[in-house]
């Protein structure tokens, strides 16, 4: 099953990464807008700032999905994909996740994993529900003493 990421945290992201894109352009090409009236130049520029923009952004909603499997979790991002099968799950730190809407999981090898909320929340209670190796925070506690939560 296809999950599409929430678009509301896609497109809070994409906010934050255009502003700063726009900083830099406007840092690099100061020179540009501080004459009035303006040349063809800066138009050309906002132009291309603006149609990237909308490009990347485009992207970014197409290319970034979740496929819901049987046994695993397969996380397109553009052209990576990540494959988290159920079994190497052994903790979802579920208070965390419900307030930030964001799924953080721990695998058998004790690295810290994190999945933002599609848009129905179907990938949490799929993962809640087939992680079947899960222990407690206590438990996970002792095993990875280093992990910090």
């Amino acid at each position: 099953m296809k999950l599409k990421i929430a678009l509301s945290r896609i497109l809070v992201t994409f906010l934050v990464a255009t502003l700063v894109s726009a900083g830099l352009l406007f840092a690099i090409c100061f020179n540009f807008f501080l004459t009035w009236p303006w040349g063809w130049q800066p138009y050309v520029l906002l132009g291309l700032w603006i149609a990237s923009a909308i490009f990347f952004l485009f992207i970014t909603i197409k290319f970034n999905y979740y496929e819901l499997q049987r046994k695993e979790v397969i996380v397109h991002r553009f052209t990576k994909t990540l494959v988290y099968n159920f079994s190497d799950i052994i903790y979802i730190d579920e208070e965390r996740s419900l307030k930030k809407k964001t799924i953080y999981f721990y695998t058998r090898q004790g690295h810290t994993r994190y999945l933002t909320f599609d848009r129905k929340g179907l990938l949490y209670q799929a993962m809640i529900e087939k992680c079947k190796n899960r222990i407690s925070k206590e438990e996970f506690e002792r095993l990875y003493p280093n992990v910090k939560f």
